[in-house]
């Protein structure tokens, strides 16, 4: 069954409640269209207001979020709602299979993207050369909207051979509202560039956007070095740092409200599947982190599925223990129907068993996959 789930949906979940008279917790609503248009309902029209509102605040970043909402004509009432909007799994690609590919290739992968590698010398675009990307596709820049989907979830990096390719691949990839886009050049190449672009009519509003030249200022010299700092802005994009020194954040006392996940293809996966599973009255439980303090090894956002046979797809990490707790959780919640949150405490074993000097705590929705089919049902 072919799941109808596209960029541009958010899943609206309530995950706590206070004075409330009915049950909510693990009702939900999906909200399209920037928060617009829903299907389901919570019959609470306050609830979901307020998160729709949220939803078009943060349409810029689309960031996983749990946010506690009050009833304004009674300020007793209040629920806490996860909004979740899906993203598709993050895509880096790298239009050339040079010195600079290889490291950003392998840092890409890291980070959870989907790495394509576009070259047209088949020496450079290898699947030996690239062992760890998703793609490595060999064909003229000229064709590459034809076998890209570029899209919101596509970070761009242009560093082929020559000033004549770069600039072709630019012309294309400019018109597409991608998450990302730069291009390697010195300063004087990126001048001529943008003169070149603003006379072929193209929107100084655009042109602005392209990170050209790419990068951070790290004082990086070598390829690896500069596949590292190209990383580091498309980071800084996605998670709106500072980019200045953490010895003066902490100075400063700035925080950074986006502590969550960019969302894995396991998180994606785990997300399909649960729908899935509703759908075909399979027995399993999604569990979700919604909120995490001091060092832990994923954020809010990361996902588990749980099967009532046991299997798992994804991880929200917390060590073996931690997981085996939330499986335990998972099985209760699936033989109950009942939603709840459950806190993970990774002590100083588990912290080490993650390969981290401390701990932190884990707070975890998990819900019978069951909640997923009324708003879904039909997709």
């Amino acid at each position: 069954m072919e799941i109808n789930l596209r960029q541009g949906k958010t899943i609206v979940t309530v995950i706590g409640q206070e004075n409330l008279g009915d049950n909510l917790l693990g009702s939900k609503i999906v909200l399209t269209n920037e928060g617009t248009e829903k299907k389901g309902s919570l019959n609470l029209p306050w609830i979901e207001g307020q998160a729709a509102h949220i939803v078009r605040a943060n349409q810029s970043n689309g960031m996983f979020t749990v946010a506690k909402l009050v009833n304004p004509a009674g300020p007793e009432q209040s629920a806490t709602v996860m909004i979740d909007p899906y993203l598709e799994t993050p895509e880096l690609i790298i239009l050339g299979g040079g010195h600079i590919a290889q490291p950003l290739a392998n840092i890409g992968h890291l980070l959870g993207y989907r790495v394509t590698v576009v070259d047209d010398r088949p020496d450079f675009a290898s699947p030996e050369r690239f062992a760890g990307a998703y793609k490595s596709i060999c064909c003229s820049f000229d064709d590459i909207e034809n076998i890209l989907n570029l899209g919101p979830a596509s970070s761009v990096v242009i560093a082929t051979r020559g000033h004549m390719n770069d600039m072709d691949c630019l012309r294309k990839v400019i018109k597409y509202p991608v998450a990302y886009l730069g291009m390697i050049g010195s300063r004087r190449k990126v001048k001529a560039i943008k003169e070149q672009l603003l006379d072929d009519g193209t929107d100084m509003e655009k042109i602005e956007k392209v990170r050209m030249p790419i990068g951070l200022d790290i004082g990086a010299q070598t390829p690896a070095e500069i596949a590292v700092c190209i990383a580091a802005e498309m980071i800084k994009d996605r998670r709106g740092g500072s980019a200045g020194s953490l010895v003066e954040e902490c100075v400063l006392k700035v925080a950074h409200p986006n502590d969550c996940e960019l969302p894995s293809a396991s998180d994606k996966d785990a997300l399909h599947e649960a729908i899935r599973a509703a759908l075909e009255n399979i027995p399993a439980a999604l569990a979700t982190i919604v909120k995490t303090k001091g060092s832990t090894p994923r954020k809010a956002g990361a996902r588990m599925l749980v099967y009532r046979d046991g299997r798992t797809l994804g991880t929200i990490g917390g060590g073996c223990c931690g997981e085996s707790e939330v499986r335990l959780q998972a099985i209760n919640v699936i033989d109950d129907g009942t939603p709840r949150v459950h806190r993970i405490s990774m002590t100083a074993d588990i912290a080490a068993a993650e390969g981290m000097s401390c701990g932190g705590t884990l707070e975890v929705f998990i819900e019978p996959v069951i909640t997923f089919a009324k708003v879904f049902n039909g997709v």
